[in-house]
């Protein structure tokens, strides 16, 4: 199985005029927040799409390497939090000091922000897809994660800090003010283990359900309109990234209609090809609002992931997008090279009838997409590097 540098190239995947970026370090007791940025944006989707992905920096002038041992995402920080559904997901990234000065580029005073469907650094690049580390994520229902004591995400010195930011504007589109905040301490002379992320998917492939399935009728209940739709909302890029998923994950012809329009499932198995082990501490499922179901399996040294080799890290029996939550592991398991990660997840296509977001749009082939009204398969590792570290 051929899939290591398809894994590098996903290994991170998962603000117009109007945007305001205000920054500020905080020196406070121990419980309040050293770092704060504070984001206010009013979601401009581009045409023909429902969705926006913006970026902004901010520079929290670390001198030396830090640790952060906490973070949080208010999604509105208003007293009635009335757009928090208008929030999708938010994404904090390390940019080290080798590409701050790309990151900066797109953005020279880190006060105005930029469109950034995929990855910060653009989605055709493998580079800029790998080279921003995962900081911290959020979703709907994910609150603050507190690292477990002895443990942490360095954050180099020189870094800056990039906020992604998916508007949904299926959900409204009014101004939201969000804010991340982060508890950080000195690396030197720490006894913190650093703890970091790998990204692990699989490719949904959704046929129309009846009665919608008429291509005819719905042009885009056929998959090559689909993808280019696909193409025309987020760029050709992600109609090449959503191909190269289905033809790694997906062998053979792909469904035209759907056998089992309640339990439609995606999987993929991918070897874990470092030579360093790691240690798993915390799984984070991800899907959008047809999921039903989600499972990660570890199998160790078997690609076939026969029941004899396989640990199941995390069952999500009923996913529930709006409860999104990270799932720590009773006891952390060691992976090694040679070992595989599978990642299945189950759809309802009929519920993009039912769902109040949704319900209007024309009925299409659902594919793995950047928007609220795409689908994901998505599972991510919060892992320390060693065995049993």
């Amino acid at each position: 199985m051929k899939k290591a540098p398809l894994l590098a190239a996903v290994a991170t995947l998962v603000l117009s005029l109007g945007t305001s970026v205000a920054h500020s370090s905080i020196n406070a007791h121990a419980t309040a927040p050293t770092q704060v940025i504070s984001v206010t944006h009013t979601p401009t989707p581009p045409k023909g799409a429902n969705d926006e992905y913006r970026c902004t920096w901010f520079d929290p002038h670390f001198a030396s390497n830090q640790f952060m041992t906490k973070a949080e995402f208010i999604a509105d920080t208003s007293k009635s939090q009335s757009a928090t559904r208008e929030l999708h997901h938010a994404i904090a990234y390390i940019a080290t000091p080798s590409v701050v000065a790309q990151v900066k580029a797109l953005d020279s005073k880190g006060t105005k922000g930029w469109t950034c469907f995929s990855s910060p650094l653009g989605a055709t690049s493998q580079a800029g897809l790998t080279a921003l580390p995962w900081l911290y994520g959020w979703s709907p229902g994910h609150g603050a994660d507190a690292m477990d004591a002895g443990y942490g995400v360095l954050i180099p010195a020189g870094s800056i800090i990039v906020l992604q930011v998916h508007y949904n504007a299926l959900a409204g589109k009014k101004s939201v003010t969000s804010n991340l905040r982060l508890w950080t301490e000195a690396a030197a002379g720490s006894s913190r283990v650093s703890l970091t992320s790998r990204q692990y998917v699989a490719a949904p492939d959704l046929p129309c359900v009846a009665p919608y399935n008429d291509v005819k009728k719905y042009p885009l209940c056929n998959h090559t309109a689909s993808l280019a739709d696909l193409a025309k909302r987020f760029g050709d890029s992600a109609r090449s990234f959503t191909q190269l998923l289905e033809a790694v994950c997906n062998s053979g012809p792909l469904p035209t209609t759907s056998s089992s329009p309640h339990a439609t499932s995606a999987t993929c198995s991918w070897r874990f090809n470092e030579n360093t082990p790691v240690t798993i501490h915390r799984v984070w499922p991800h899907m959008h609002m047809l999921g039903r179901t989600f499972t990660m399996v570890l199998c160790h040294q078997d690609a076939t992931c026969s029941p004899a080799n396989a640990q199941t890290l995390v069952v999500v029996p009923s996913y529930n997008f709006d409860n999104q939550f990270g799932y720590d592991l009773a006891t952390p398991t060691t992976m090694t090279k040679g070992d595989y990660v599978k990642v299945t997840c189950t759809y309802d296509p009929s519920l993009r009838k039912l769902n109040p977001q949704t319900k209007n749009l024309a009925p299409r082939y659902i594919t793995w997409g950047d928007g609220s009204s795409d689908e994901m398969c998505l599972g991510t590792l919060v892992v320390s590097s060693g065995a049993n570290s």
